[in-house]
Formats: structure tokens, C-alpha cells, sequence
């Protein structure tokens, strides 16, 4: 149990104050959810830019007013807000995304007894499961096409699926739980509500048990980046969050098998929580690697022996078409090291932190090097969607390091506003810079005012 102290230098709040605090988060987070509802729809701002920018500004302000309450009821404040943000981004369809159109289909396409894993969308073999909602015909304007002509929702629909099977089971269970009867993004949408609040539920039972302040908790259950890309866009990058953060909090409990286990499976949801697995070395690290690489190797085995090699799907096509493959996708490396060297150093700073999380990794917090592990992650990757960030949105959740903040917001920023810049990469490239020039000020600040930075992270 920490001391109270360090619940935050405010302790001494006067409740006149304290509620008056609370009354702002409370007002805060109504009028994101206000925002978010009308701003997804296209009725408010003009963009989905626009709308996610006065989101996060009141975002800021909710989480500043909740650090701020000292009254009772901060927890549930936290939950209902939360639940709130999800029902307002569900009252839309996906506002940035099409990739939930490509999980209804798989879903759809597993429960018809193919594997998923076997034919592009617009295979022939196919034909007989596809309907209006998902393929529509006439529609002008369509995005993706088949090669009968016919119009496709479903994006990328010459290439395989590229998810893991984790993802894939996750997209079959929604579908069931529909009773196999729609194609469209609801059942998705609601799984990433559901998803946002069972792990605002594990952080705050984390915050609850170690003593720790409410407010880290809104951290993630009020951003509106959690809102709009895990319920509003439906993606399933929540479960790889939530598996992610409930594996460290089992390694920190000392299981470390199932923390291994629960990696793994965030692992074979989205492949990139595999960045954390470092942090979890220090103590027992053949049963977390052992359990980690057996649930990938059993979640796969069905698949492989279905189709062999084809479960590696479109991830080839889909590294070359982000210009992983050519180096030119780690924009901040690209101006400092040579493009023949990209690769190589790209890799070298993702093994230099998997080395220093794998000797100084703390057993009993491993999130505190994991958030690390992540960040430096998309720091070199610069990934051009902004729901690759939904799990070092949990991580800061969960460790308080704020100072990663801005390597949140700025996938968001770099993906929705290319457009305004004719999608240059020198655009991009600057949103990711802005963001490293705040995540070293903020750790210049923590080291200059150690006990400020311990009282809020």
C-alpha cells in the first residue's frame, strides 16, 4: 500500500474545491460525449480531425478536474463516463476505418466451415456468401472493387486476411453472438465498447488493490482515441490491449505462466504487444517465454494444418505497401541515418531496449519498462494508423507516465490531417517529431521534479 501522499500533492484539497473538481471532470466528459455524437456524424467541425481535437481538449480537462476530486465515488465516476464515451461513439458507423467490414466478413467466412486464412475475399469459391451489405451493387463511388465490377466494403478484397487467429476468433464470436445474422460493423462496434470498459474495469481494480489514484484510470477510459478507434471504428486492437495488461498484472502477481499465456494471446491478436514480452524476463522467463510462444503455436496450429503457409497471409504485402520492407516508414530515423542502414538500426534500437527491459525490468511492475518497450516501438516504427497506439494508451493508464501522452495523440493528427497535406510523409514525419520533442521535455521534467512527477505518475 502506498503512503497517501502519494495519491497527488492536492490531499489537502478544501471540498468547496474538491467537488468543484469533480463537477468539471463530470462536465467535461458529457460534453466529449456530446462532441463525439454529433462530430462522427459529420454534423458538427467539418472533420474527424476537428472532432477528435475538442474531444482530447476536454479529455484533458476531465482527467486535470478528476486528479483534482478528493470526494467519494471517483471510481465510478471513471466507469460511468466511460460507458457514456462508448455509447456515444455506437450512435455512428465507422467513421476513419474500413478494416471492421474485413472482420465481419472473416467471421462470416469461418463459420461457413472455410478457413479464413485460405481465399482472398473476392475468390470465386466465395460467391455464394456474399450478400448486399457487405458487397453492394450499383454503388457509385465504391472504394474496393471485385473483378466482376460488383463494389466491395470489404477492403483489400484480392489479398488473404492478414489477422492473427486470436483476432479471427474474436471476429467469429461476434458474429455469433448475432446468431450468424449480420454483416454489418454493430456487433464489432459493441465487442470495442464492451472491450473499453472491461479493461477500465481491470485498471481500476489494479488502482484499487495497489492504492493507487483514480484518476490514472480515465486516463484510458475517457480518451477519446480508445472511443473512437476501439467502439466507434470497431477495431480489435482492444483485446490485444486488454490481454496486454492483464498478462502484467499476472506476472506481477507472480503467475508467471499465465502471464506468458496472456501475452501470447495479444500476440495472436495483433502480433506487436510481442515488444513487452522483455519485461517479463526477469523472473521465471522460460515459463513466460514457454507460455507465450505455446498459446501463438496452438492458436495457429488449426490454421496451419488447414492451409500450411497461407496463415502468414497479406503480412508480406501489407509490410511492403507501409514501406516497412524499404526502411521509408521509420520517418524520424529516415532523417538521421542513412536509408541503406534504416532496417538494420531500426532493429538495433528494438534489441538495445529489449536488453535494457531484460536487465532492469522491476518483477514486481514490469508495466513500468513494458510502457518503454512500446513507446520506443512506435517511435521507430511511426505507423501511419492511430490504433496501434490503443496499447500504450493502456500501459500509461496503468503506469501514469504521462510524458507518453503525446505518442498517443499523434498517429491521430499524422492519419486524419495527411490529407490536408497531400498525405507527404514530411507531415507525418513532423507530428511524430512534435511528439518526441514533448515526451523529452516531459522526461527532462520528471527527473527535475522527481516528487511533482511521483505524485502524478
Amino acid at each position: 500500500m502506498r503512503p497517501a501522499a502519494t495519491a497527488g500533492p492536492t490531499a489537502t484539497t478544501r471540498p468547496g474545491l474538491s467537488l468543484g473538481a469533480g463537477v468539471l471532470a463530470g462536465a467535461a466528459v458529457l460534453a466529449q460525449a456530446v462532441v463525439l455524437w454529433f462530430g462522427l456524424r459529420h454534423v458538427w467541425f467539418g472533420s474527424i480531425l476537428r472532432t477528435e481535437l475538442v474531444a482530447l481538449v476536454l479529455f484533458l480537462l476531465a482527467v486535470l478536474g478528476l486528479w483534482r476530486y478528493r470526494g467519494r465515488g471517483g471510481l465510478l465516476l471513471v466507469l460511468i463516463g466511460c460507458a457514456v464515451l462508448q455509447l456515444a461513439c455506437l450512435g455512428a458507423g465507422p467513421s476513419s476505418s474500413d478494416d471492421v467490414y474485413r472482420y465481419a466478413w472473416d467471421g462470416k467466412v469461418q463459420l461457413s466451415g472455410t478457413d479464413p486464412y485460405r481465399y482472398p475475399p473476392d475468390a470465386a469459391a466465395l460467391n455464394h456468401l456474399r450478400d448486399n451489405s457487405l458487397y453492394p451493387q450499383g454503388k457509385t463511388g465504391c472504394p474496393w472493387t471485385l473483378p466482376s465490377g460488383r463494389c466491395s466494403r470489404v477492403n483489400r478484397p484480392d489479398v488473404r486476411t492478414i489477422y492473427p487467429p486470436v483476432a479471427e476468433g474474436a471476429f467469429t464470436l461476434a458474429r455469433l453472438l448475432t446468431f450468424d445474422g449480420s454483416d454489418g460493423p454493430f456487433p464489432m462496434q459493441v465487442f470495442g465498447g464492451i472491450g473499453v470498459l472491461l479493461l477500465s474495469g481491470l485498471l481500476a481494480w489494479s488502482a484499487r488493490r495497489r492504492g493507487d489514484p483514480v484518476w490514472p484510470v480515465a486516463v484510458w477510459a475517457w480518451c477519446p482515441v480508445a472511443a473512437v478507434e476501439a467502439t466507434n471504428n470497431g477495431h480489435i486492437d482492444w483485446l490485444a490491449a486488454l490481454a496486454t495488461v492483464a498478462g502484467l498484472l499476472a506476472y506481477a502477481g507472480r503467475r508467471a505462466g499465465w502471464a506468458g499465456a496472456l501475452v501470447g494471446a495479444a500476440v495472436a491478436t495483433k502480433l506487436y504487444p510481442a515488444l513487452v514480452l522483455p519485461a517479463l524476463l526477469r523472473r521465471h522467463p522460460g515459463r513466460v517465454i514457454g507460455a507465450a510462444v505455446g498459446l501463438v503455436a496452438v492458436s495457429y496450429l488449426p490454421h496451419v494444418l488447414a492451409v500450411g503457409t497461407r496463415v502468414i497471409g497479406y503480412l508480406p504485402g501489407y509490410l511492403k505497401e507501409e514501406n516497412y520492407t524499404s526502411g521509408t516508414r521509420f520517418l524520424l530515423l529516415d532523417k538521421v541515418i542513412p536509408h541503406l542502414l534504416l532496417t538494420p538500426v531500426a532493429a538495433l534500437v528494438l534489441l538495445v531496449a529489449a536488453v535494457w527491459a531484460g536487465l532492469r525490468a522491476d518483477p514486481d511492475r514490469p508495466e513500468q519498462a513494458a510502457v518503454v518497450l512500446m513507446g520506443v516501438g512506435l517511435l521507430v516504427a511511426t505507423p501511419t494508423y492511430s490504433w496501434y497506439v490503443l496499447v500504450l494508451l493502456a500501459l500509461i493508464a496503468l503506469t501514469r507516465r504521462l510524458e507518453w501522452l503525446p505518442l498517443v495523440i499523434a498517429p491521430t493528427v499524422a492519419s486524419l490531417g495527411a490529407a490536408n497535406f497531400h498525405h507527404s510523409a514530411a507531415y507525418r514525419t513532423w507530428c511524430y517529431l512534435a511528439a518526441l520533442v514533448l515526451l523529452v521535455a516531459g522526461l527532462a521534467a520528471r527527473r527535475r521534479w522527481p516528487a511533482r512527477s511521483a505524485a502524478t505518475g
